[in-house]
Order: C-alpha cells, then structure tokens, then sequence
C-alpha cells in the first residue's frame, strides 16, 4: 500500500493509523494516528491509552529514550492493527507523546520503502524491489 506522508508536519513524516485494544477487554477501542520510527525497538502507545483501554502491566524493563537516559517502564499487552492490517497481539511501553511509535518489532514483518521526494511511503509484506 501506498501511503502519503502527513504533510502537517515540518518536515512531513509517515504516517499510519492504528486501532488498539486491550488483550482482555476488546472494548473500549482506540484510533489512533501512528508514526514509523525504525530506530525504535519497541512499539509505544500514548499513556492516555493505557488508561482509557484498562491496560494491565505484564511485566517491567529498563528502556533507552532518545535522550541516552535509561529508565523503567512498564509492559502491556495490546492487539494492534494497522491501517486494515490483521491485528498483532503486541507487548508495548508507554509514552508521553500523542501517538503511537511503530517500532521494528512490528516493523519486521513488512517491508518499507520511505520516498521522501514524493513524500509518501510503500508498505508491503512482500518485496518492494528485486533483490539480484
């Protein structure tokens, strides 16, 4: 699929939609506008959606910001689905920012070809380009 990057923002970034629910309760559910980040290991969902979606904690780690300060966060588990996507159940941190940060470990089944002159983005779970 083809996608235009959101030009609201300077530069214009890719962006995608996401419909989270919890892993035990699949209501209420949320949808939220989501960012491609491939240097994020982990997908991170906002706070307010921990709260709204009754999110438990499944466990804690230490993670990396961009900041280089190492801190402790929780774990969640959600079903997550992107832009009409099969739902993935996922364990996610929390962030501090509106929007969900599509990290690798969603990321690493698809292939993503970013085209910045044109300002969109392909996203496809089969290749792109020839690879010989």
């Amino acid at each position: 699929m083809i996608v235009a990057y959101n030009t609201t923002y300077d530069p214009p970034a890719p962006e995608l939609t996401a419909t989270l629910t919890g892993v035990v309760h699949r209501r209420p559910q949320m949808r939220l506008p989501t960012w491609i980040d491939t240097g994020s290991d982990m997908t991170a969902i906002p706070h307010t959606a921990v709260h709204r979606l009754h999110l438990y904690a499944v466990g804690r780690m230490d993670v990396e910001g961009i900041d280089a300060l190492v801190t402790t966060t929780e774990i969640y588990t959600v079903h997550l689905s992107i832009s009409g996507q099969p739902a993935q159940e996922m364990e996610v941190v929390s962030t501090e920012q509106p929007f969900v940060i599509l990290g690798r470990d969603w990321l690493q089944a698809y292939y993503l070809l970013l085209n910045g002159p044109n300002q969109n983005f392909l996203l496809s779970q089969t290749p792109i380009l020839d690879e010989k």
